[in-house]
């Protein structure tokens, strides 16, 4: 590439890429969506994954070092994603998170859509504490309503919790958070 690192070359990943959408055509379905790992690309978060996680097939395509020849972005890449504001010498780590966060939102890798629609970021807050038995340890108490079985006010304290811990850590987020009147 001229450059300080090596860029892999178009041909074999537009190769690749080109067996993938075939086999895919093969068995009926959709075009794959394209996505390239890069410091350079659109931000990642839950909102992009939850996207993602809707699309029927989906292929990641990973740069090293200074990364692939930008025609492949150009003819044959989606989108471009970054896992965050720093560097990597290869997209196979953002790949594997990117797989994480996707994968537990489809059918059946969860037990429920509960389990990822309560968690942190998923509607724009952080996750309310977490608490196991026993229910005091080292002086501290599991907070009482919690104890009680009342659903509907267990359901209050999550959210009122999910907004302060939101609050403290990220304000950032809390700022852009949907309140009622009430809150």
């Amino acid at each position: 590439g001229g450059g300080c690192g090596m860029v892999l070359y178009a041909q074999p990943i537009a190769d690749c890429l080109r067996a993938v959408q075939a086999q895919c055509a093969g068995q009926g379905r959709q075009k794959p969506h394209v996505v390239f790992l890069t410091a350079a690309g659109r931000p990642y978060n839950e909102e992009k994954a939850r996207e993602l996680a809707s699309y029927d097939a989906v292929t990641l395509v990973c740069g090293h070092y200074e990364g692939v020849d930008q025609r492949i972005l150009d003819e044959i890449v989606d989108e471009e994603i970054s896992i965050g504001d720093y560097v990597l010498t290869g997209g196979e780590l953002p790949a594997v998170i990117l797989t994480d966060a996707v994968a537990r939102m489809l059918p059946g890798v969860l037990s429920e859509d509960v389990c990822f629609e309560e968690e942190s970021h998923y509607d724009g807050l952080l996750e309310y504490p977490q608490y196991t038995r026993p229910s005091a340890w080292r002086g501290r108490e599991v907070p009482q309503v919690l104890l009680n079985g009342h659903h509907e006010n267990i359901k209050k304290w999550r959210r009122e919790q999910s907004l302060k811990v939101t609050q403290k850590a990220r304000p950032d987020l809390f700022e852009k958070a949907e309140l009622t009147a009430e809150e």
